[in-house]
């Protein structure tokens, strides 16, 4: 059975590691889905609020800005979560990507999908 998109994304997202993030892009570049940043973005707008074990929050813009649109309290739930991690904002409303940026491998991140979802011919399930 072939896992979606949506489902790939929200495995990765569950691996951010505490008071670590990504970007929108990153997560499309690591699912092999390059330019896939806006779809990243709606596959956690789709969540709802509705998936406590995705933390939607670990996922920011390339330039480290929380960019929710249309939701000022949506926005500032992430940046408080993101707060409650430890995650420090500039005077510019930016996090320092380089210091809070997760950089798991390719490998890693392929462990992490085929954990989760597997593969019934045992070859890769993405």
């Amino acid at each position: 059975m072939a896992v979606s998109f949506n489902e790939l994304v929200y495995t990765l997202v569950r691996a951010i590691p505490y008071g670590r993030v990504l970007s929108y892009g990153r997560v499309a570049d690591l699912l092999g889905v390059p330019h896939g940043a806006r779809a990243v973005g709606w596959a956690l707008h789709n969540l709802g609020g509705t998936e406590p074990t995705v933390p939607w929050h670990r996922v920011v813009n390339v330039r480290g800005r929380v960019s929710i649109k249309g939701s000022p309290e949506a926005a500032m739930e992430q940046r408080l979560r993101l707060e409650s991690e430890g995650v420090e904002f500039g005077e510019d409303d930016t996090l320092d990507m380089r210091r809070y940026l997760w950089t798991p491998t390719l490998a890693e991140v392929e462990e992490i999908l085929r954990a989760a979802h597997g593969s019934a011919d045992g070859g890769d399930a993405m």
